[in-house]
Order: C-alpha cells, then sequence, then structure tokens
C-alpha cells in the first residue's frame, strides 16, 4: 500500500474512532466503503450500516441502498419514502476491496458472480446477517414497481484496489462478459462497473472530505449593491442546464446536501410539485422562468473570470421543491429553459437566518419548521461550541459545515437528524421510531423538541450518550450485537439515572436531573457499566432475539417501561 493512502486510512481510523485492533484489512473495508458511499451519497451514514464483509458476504465487503436520496436501512425507511414522494428511485451501491496491488481478474468475477446470486430467486452462496437485511430492503424496493416511474434500479459495482488501473483488454473484457449476464436478468436501468485505485481512491476521500465547490456560466445578472453583512451578492436568470451542474456532482447524481432545509425536505409530488412538473414536460416550458420563484443560494467563496462563477461551500437556503422536480425530469430540460436566481456571499449567521427565514416565508413553510432550523438551532450550536475542549460535539445546524476542518472527529459531529433521534429516544421514549427515515420520527415529536425555554443540557446530554454508546461499541467495549437496540438502551439509561417520570424540561430540577445523567457520561468507568446494564435490560426483554426487527416494535418499548 502506497505510503499517501496508508496516512489518509490512518486518520481515518482516527476520525471515525475505530478500535485500534481493528486489523488492516476490515480498516480498508471501512475506508472503501466510506470512499465510494460518500461519493454516491453526500449526507451522514454509520459505517457499520454499509459493512457487510465477513464470512458469507457473497464477495461485498459493502452495500448501499439509497431510495429518494436517503441511503436507507429499514424496510419502514422505504415505506416511509414510497407514501411521502409517491414513487420509487432505488439505487444499490456494491464495495469490493483488496488491499493487493493489483486488479485480479478471478476476485472481480467472484465479485460480479456474488452481486448477481443476490438477485437469483434460488441464490447458491450463504449470506451472513448482514447481507441479508439488506436483501430484506431489496426486496421491499421490487415489490413496489408501480412506484417505478423513471425506470427500474441502477446497479453500481465498485471494485477498490490500491493498485493502479491499466485498462487490460484482457480484464475488461472478461468484465463485460459477467455484466452481460446481470443486465440480463432485466430488473435494471442501467449497470456500471467502476474500478478504483489508489490515485481515484484518494481522490474519493479528498472529495469527501472537502466542501463542494462547482463551476457555472451566469451570464444574465446585476450585481446587488453593497449591503452590510454581505460580501457580494447577484441576481439574475441561471439556464436550468447550468444549475443541474450546480446540483449534481460528475457522475450527474444530485447533491442531497445542499439543502439546508432538512427539516421539511423534498415533498414528492404534491399538488405545486406536479404543477412544476407539468410544466416542464409541457410545450410551455420556455414560461418556467416567469413561473417559479427561483433558487436561492448562499455561498462560503464566488471566485469569478467573466462569466464563469467558481461556487465554494454553497447552499441552496430555498428552491429545495423546484431543484428535485427538475432533477427528476432532467431528460426534459431544454437549453431554453432559465430558472430565476440569487446568489449571496455572506459569513454572517444572522444574515443567512434572515435570507433563510425570509425566502421560505415566501412558500408553505410552517413557522415552527422555521424556528427549528434558525433561532433554537442557533442557540443549541452555541451552546455546543461552550463544551469544554474534551467533551466537545459539534453541532451540525447546516448540512456538511464541519466537512471541510481537518481534524474533527467524524464521530463527534452531531446532525439534526441525529440529534432528533436521539434526543426523543432518551426523553421521548420513542426509539422504536429512531431508526426510520428521519422525517417520520420528527413530524411525530415536531411538537415537543426544539422548543424555546427547553434546557440545551438535554439535547447535549442525549447527542453525547449517543457517542459514548457508539465509541464503545466501535472499541468492542459493548458488544455490536446490541446495534440495533442503541436507541432503546438511550432510553433505559435515562430510566436507570433519573426514572421514568421526569420534571418538566423547562424547568430547573430537569436541569439538574440531567446533570446527574452527565456525570454518569463523563465518568470513562461509570459509562461503561453503566451502557453494559442497558444491554442486561435488552437481554431480558428480547429473550435473545437480536433481530433488527425487534428494534421496530413499539411492544418492546412497553415492556422495557414496565420494568420501571
Amino acid at each position: 500500500m502506497d505510503i499517501v493512502t496508508k496516512n489518509l486510512m490512518k486518520n481515518f481510523e482516527i476520525e471515525e474512532g475505530l478500535a485500534d485492533d481493528i486489523g488492516e484489512p476490515i480498516l480498508f473495508e471501512h475506508f472503501a466503503n466510506f470512499c465510494v458511499v460518500s461519493k454516491e451519497y453526500t449526507e451522514d451514514f454509520t459505517l457499520e450500516d454499509i459493512h457487510t464483509g465477513s464470512g458469507n458476504d457473497v464477495g461485498s465487503d459493502g452495500i448501499a441502498i439509497i431510495v429518494n436520496g436517503t441511503l436507507v436501512n429499514s424496510v419502514e425507511e422505504i415505506n416511509d419514502l414510497a407514501l411521502s414522494n409517491k414513487y420509487i428511485e432505488a439505487e444499490f451501491i456494491f464495495v469490493q476491496s483488496k488491499t493487493s496491488g493489483h486488479f485480479d481478474g478471478a476476485d472481480i468475477s467472484n465479485f460480479l458472480f456474488g452481486v448477481r446470486d443476490l438477485f437469483n430467486s434460488n441464490p447458491r452462496l450463504p449470506r451472513n446477517e448482514k447481507v441479508d437485511e439488506k436483501i430484506k430492503l431489496i426486496t421491499e424496493v421490487y415489490s413496489k414497481p408501480v412506484l417505478f416511474k423513471r425506470g427500474n434500479p441502477t446497479c453500481k459495482l465498485y471494485y477498490v484496489t490500491t493498485g493502479k488501473w491499466q485498462n487490460e483488454p484482457y480484464l475488461q473484457a472478461k468484465i463485460a462478459a459477467d455484466l452481460e449476464l446481470l443486465e440480463n436478468l432485466n430488473i435494471f436501468k442501467d449497470v456500471s462497473f467502476n474500478p478504483i485505485d489508489a490515485a481515484n481512491l484518494q481522490k474519493f476521500y479528498s472529495y469527501a472530505k472537502n466542501s463542494i465547490s462547482q463551476t457555472i456560466e451566469f451570464e444574465s445578472k446585476v450585481t446587488v449593491p453593497e449591503i452590510k453583512g454581505i460580501k457580494e451578492a447577484y441576481i439574475g436568470i441561471l439556464p436550468v442546464t447550468e444549475l443541474m451542474k450546480l446540483i449534481t456532482d460528475d457522475s450527474s447524481v444530485m447533491l442531497r446536501g445542499l439543502f439546508y432545509d432538512n427539516v421539511r425536505d423534498f415533498q414528492g409530488e404534491n399538488e405545486v410539485n406536479s404543477e412544476i412538473q407539468q410544466t416542464i414536460q409541457s410545450d410551455d416550458r420556455d414560461f418556467f422562468v416567469l413561473l417559479n420563484n427561483g433558487i436561492t443560494l448562499i455561498c462560503d467563496t464566488i471566485n469569478k473570470t467573466g462569466n464563469k462563477f467558481n461556487i465554494e461551500g454553497f447552499q441552496i437556503v430555498n428552491g429545495c421543491q423546484t431543484s428535485h422536480v427538475l432533477y427528476n425530469n432532467r431528460e426534459h430540460i431544454t437549453t431554453s429553459m432559465f430558472v430565476p436566481v440569487r446568489m449571496i456571499v455572506s459569513d454572517d449567521d444572522d444574515v443567512k437566518n434572515k435570507i433563510v427565514k425570509a425566502t421560505n416565508r415566501q412558500t408553505q413553510v410552517k413557522n415552527e419548521e422555521l424556528e427549528a432550523l434558525t433561532d433554537f438551532q442557533k442557540s443549541l450550536e452555541q451552546y455546543y461550541a461552550a463544551q469544554p475542549e474534551e467533551n466537545r460535539l459539534y453541532y451540525e445546524r447546516r448540512s456538511q459545515q464541519y466537512r471541510a476542518i481537518s481534524g474533527i472527529d467524524k464521530i463527534r459531529i452531531v446532525s439534526i437528524p441525529s440529534q432528533i433521534r436521539a434526543f426523543s429516544s432518551m426523553f421521548l421514549d420513542e426509539p422504536h421510531r429512531a431508526g426510520r427515515y428521519y422525517g417520520t420520527p420528527l413530524s411525530i415529536v415536531k411538537s415537543k423538541i426544539f422548543i424555546q425555554g427547553h434546557d440545551p443540557l438535554a439535547y447535549y446530554i442525549s447527542a453525547y450518550a449517543n457517542f459514548k454508546l457508539e465509541s464503545l461499541m466501535r472499541r468492542k467495549h459493548i458488544d455490536s450485537k446490541y446495534r440495533p437496540f442503541r436507541y432503546h438502551m438511550l432510553m433505559i439509561f435515562r430510566l436507570q439515572t433519573i426514572g421514568k417520570q421526569f420534571p418538566d424540561i423547562k424547568s430547573n430540577k430537569f436541569g439538574k436531573a440531567c446533570k446527574q445523567i452527565q456525570e454518569i457520561l463523563l465518568d470513562s468507568n461509570r459509562v461503561i457499566q453503566a451502557f453494559s446494564q442497558t444491554g442486561d435490560v435488552i437481554d431480558a426483554a428480547i429473550s435473545g432475539n437480536y433481530d433488527r426487527d425487534n428494534a421496530k416494535s413499539n411492544r418492546l418499548v412497553t415492556d422495557i417501561l414496565s420494568l420501571y
């Protein structure tokens, strides 16, 4: 293995908080999975949710299933997305990684045969539990063919080594023959094989760690006069073809992490979005620029050369619906279509919040959704930042805001979805919903979370408990068999410490109760003992059935609560 890849992998191991004795082959599998999936999916994900490598892995060290732009890990998530969006657009990603310095034809054939066997109604290869879980998801996707409005799922195969890809004719012919067998199953819209060598792997890692940067031609614009708090700003109309360059990567995959408004995600085929789609697909598509409210971008920097704009570290703070509908109908886009655009450079958070509030008030966004993304979130971010360095977590109020900052352990970054899961599990007794598409648990608990007057300590300690539990599992202090029940363990941790009933979250007494939890979390010995005891409760409640499906049952929550 070359020195550059080796050092990147070591940096990755530290940032992910992986066990020191994990071993190079398994570490490389995680590293390859992270690099490949980050290229296809810009939001956060957990390494263990991707990793399938071990005995009986059918030749795949990583499997990622992306449905409607969301990396899914449960059947319920797929059903939530289907219900919300009224369509299914699925992508299956398979990764095989080898630390060897060359591309081996026999290994590649075994990899492709294993993927083919996964889709065989009479499989020949034995499968481990992780692979079986992925099969359940694939089966659920294919159970909804009526929702394949944009075609069958795509299949992407990545074979990763530390060597150099030489385009050898023999290997290419062998791969083409194996791919043809996959294509002949007639269940994929597209099948692609991607050989990733050391140079490409290093490039993928750099992409995953750095802020998004895109270059477009922005000709029809005016410069906004000087405004306090704004470094520069432009208003104009942008060809939709140029907008597509902003919202997709070089593989034409949508950059889902661009959309600041995480609480109000893409709403699917609602009335407004259906009207946008009808315009795009009609002969009136040239009127799009006059019928649409447009896109607002906030950027870290813009470097200009004439009409060529290189935009770095940007977010689309308004225009999520428009962007998604355009992307989903990209085959209908013509060069005569334009979209109104506001492009703003500012590093002032107050200014950014004003822009987010003002632009979103022009659409059907509820006040509580705006507050969740602005005032309370800002104070919560400041609270996290005020914690001592040794106990620091980084609250990611804006998607990927810590992406380009080196020296921050990824495991210490708390996104809005992970905060929702941790808080609702620990204090709202909703751990069975935490594993679902995060819009679903939020819709259930939104009147109980991110409320002005809530003690921010409750949010911090729930996230810190989640961080500590994940760290203990990665370092093998807590058995990974409990991973499907980790959110239940947060609830049990609270039950053990402050009981079933606790003071109102806005009261001073509640703050004192939270400090009791915090004291245990910050004591390295007590926290291991406490989480070990939560495992004992899980053991008793599930009677040895550690299947992921058991973690989704409301009955399990009822059974656990009855013990206290």
